[in-house]
C-alpha cells in the first residue's frame, strides 16, 4: 500500500463492459469517454488529478487514465507525449514498444523499468490522440507483479472510446 501511496502521490505531481466518465475539468470533452473493465481484483479508486483509476490490493498495483482535450491538447508526436507522461518514473530505454490502433487512431504503447524514491517498479503507458483530445494511461506495479496485472490495463484501454 505505500508503494501505491508513493506512485500516486508522483503521478499527481507530474502529471469487457464499457462506463462512461466525466469530470469537472474544463474542456467539455475531457473525462467524457467509454473505458473497458479492467477484470477482477480490480477496485475503483478516487483518481486525484486524473479521469479515472484503479487499484489491485493483492498486487500493489495500480492503473491511471487521463485526457487533455483542447486549450490542454498537445499536437506533438505520440513519442514525445509518451515521453513527457513517464518523465522521472523510468530508466533507460522501454523495454518493450508497439503501435497499436485504439478506437480508430494510432497509440503508442511501451514498457518501463522504473524507480521512485529507491523502490523498483514497471511502468506501462500509452497515448492516444484524437479529436483534440490526447488519452493518456498507466500502469504501475512492482516487477515482481507487472505480468499478472498487465491484462487488466490493456482491458481498460482497449476499451476506450471517445
Amino acid at each position: 500500500m505505500t508503494l501505491n501511496l508513493l506512485i500516486f502521490a508522483t503521478l499527481l505531481g507530474c502529471g469487457g463492459q464499457k462506463r462512461s466518465l466525466t469530470s469537472g475539468k474544463s474542456g467539455a470533452e475531457e473525462g467524457r469517454y467509454d473505458l473497458g473493465k479492467p477484470g477482477r481484483g480490480w477496485s475503483r479508486v478516487a483518481p486525484g488529478g486524473a479521469d479515472r483509476a484503479w487499484f489491485h490490493t493483492d498486487l500493489g498495483a495500480s492503473i491511471y487514465v487521463d485526457s487533455n482535450c483542447k486549450a490542454r491538447f498537445e499536437d506533438k508526436p505520440l513519442n514525445a507525449l509518451i515521453t513527457h507522461l513517464t518523465f522521472g518514473m523510468t530508466e533507460g530505454q522501454p523495454e518493450r514498444e508497439e503501435q497499436l490502433v485504439i478506437d480508430g487512431r494510432a497509440a503508442l504503447f511501451r514498457i518501463y523499468k522504473g524507480n521512485i524514491d529507491g523502490v523498483n517498479l514497471k511502468i506501462a503507458a500509452v497515448v492516444i490522440k484524437k479529436n483534440r483530445c490526447v488519452y493518456d494511461g498507466l500502469y504501475i506495479a512492482s516487477p515482481s507483479d507487472f505480468e499478472t496485472g498487465l491484462g487488466g490495463f490493456m482491458a481498460v484501454i482497449s476499451g476506450l472510446e471517445s
